[in-house]
């Protein structure tokens, strides 16, 4: 039975099958059991035990069965090990995996009740999978993901080193508070990654486990995937606010994302620039600002007399950027154009206030993503 499809878009959240496996998955499935000791009494001659046990679990899957697996018998360094799965299926997935020995695996399209990392310096990758929870409680582990979706990240002090994740989500995490001992010693890193920002819509219960997060990240000085974190962190508090502090918080989520971003800023100049261009083209809405004589216009301002229909866009850009570079008409010189309806007057003074509001949260997210942190 198929469940999901994953990777087709970055960033976006799980689908509901997948939350709600991931929230209680099925039991009572009378899994298939993968281990060093299973294969010693399947198999009575010397083997390759390693590449074995990773063909039971190859071949368990494929037959569409569930599996529980440990990697409990050393593997040789220097190469990546991998296990593929069949995709988003639920009827063959594994339903728990424990890796007990030093190693790099490269796990893909696969579906997984619990991932658990019991070994020391652990290199992890995995690519289009899907893990309802993943425990890492020892240390040194290195785990690097591509459009994979974690249910809930386990992690204790000093628990990984390196942390890379780009495309899937993350519904909820488990990390020491901030008095308990920072699980992170090194990279983190979080792109085009779904972060829940209702509580329990998904998995996520409050904002306490983005605010232990967001607080280990400032003190390892990576302040911009704290910030990431903090504007998830503040989408969620703001259930708990009063009525008009959360419409102030779903403007500052819109507008800049919490002084996350500086690019939304910019694309609301230029959709109310457009707008405004649109709305004095329609109407015909730009006239001269006094009854002066052609011979007064010079040089460029002389395309504003042109009756053709690129004078009619020139005086349309030229009135709609008056909002975004003059907004409240105390720099520069007077304009030579103004609008001719009392309503574009109206729309062109908000817009200044808008442009004024816009440049700020600008200058803020650009300001907060360069700040040194003190």
């Amino acid at each position: 039975m198929r469940l999901f499809g994953i990777g087709t878009t970055q960033g976006s959240p799980p689908s509901d099958a997948l939350v709600s496996w991931i929230s209680s998955p099925p039991k009572n499935q009378s899994p298939v059991i993968i281990t060093y000791d299973t294969l010693l009494k399947k198999h009575t001659e010397p083997q390759a035990w390693h590449e074995l046990l990773l063909k039971e679990i190859h071949d368990a899957l494929r037959e569409g069965k569930v599996v529980v697996a440990s990697l409990n018998i050393d593997f040789p360094t220097g190469k990546k090990w991998s296990i593929c799965g069949i995709g988003q299926n639920l009827d063959s997935h594994i339903l728990s995996l424990s890796i007990e020995r030093t190693m790099e695996l490269e796990l893909s399209s696969l579906l997984a009740g619990t991932i658990h990392i019991g070994a020391v310096g652990v290199k992890l990758h995995m690519d289009n999978c899907s893990i309802a929870r993943l425990r890492i409680p020892v240390g040194a582990v290195e785990v690097t993901l591509l459009d994979t979706h974690i249910g809930n990240l386990e992690i204790a002090p000093a628990a990984l080193k390196h942390y890379e994740m780009k495309g899937g989500s993350m519904l909820n995490v488990s990390c020491p508070p901030p008095s308990g001992g920072n699980p992170f010693t090194g990279t983190v890193s979080f792109k085009n990654v779904f972060f829940p920002r209702k509580r329990k819509v998904f998995i996520l219960q409050g904002p306490q486990p983005y605010r232990n997060m967001r607080h280990h990240l400032r003190n390892l000085e990576n302040a911009q995937m704290a910030n990431l974190i903090h504007s998830a962190e503040l989408a969620v508090e703001r259930e708990d606010d009063s009525w008009i502090n959360r419409i102030l918080s779903y403007l500052y989520e819109w507008l800049s994302d919490f002084g996350s971003s500086a690019l939304r800023p910019l694309l609301w100049q230029g959709f109310l620039f457009f707008l405004s261009m649109s709305l004095i083209l329609n109407s015909d809405g730009a006239v001269p600002a006094l009854p002066e004589p052609s011979s007064a216009l010079v040089g460029w301002q002389t395309i504003l007399q042109d009756p053709s229909l690129s004078g009619n866009y020139a005086r349309a850009v030229y009135l709609a950027l008056q909002p975004v570079v003059n907004p409240i008409g105390i720099f520069g010189p007077k304009s030579l154009l103004v609008p001719r309806y009392p309503w574009l007057v109206v729309w062109l003074s908000l817009h200044g206030v808008m442009s004024v509001i816009i440049l700020a949260l600008l200058v803020f997210a650009i300001r907060r993503r360069f700040k040194i942190q003190q």
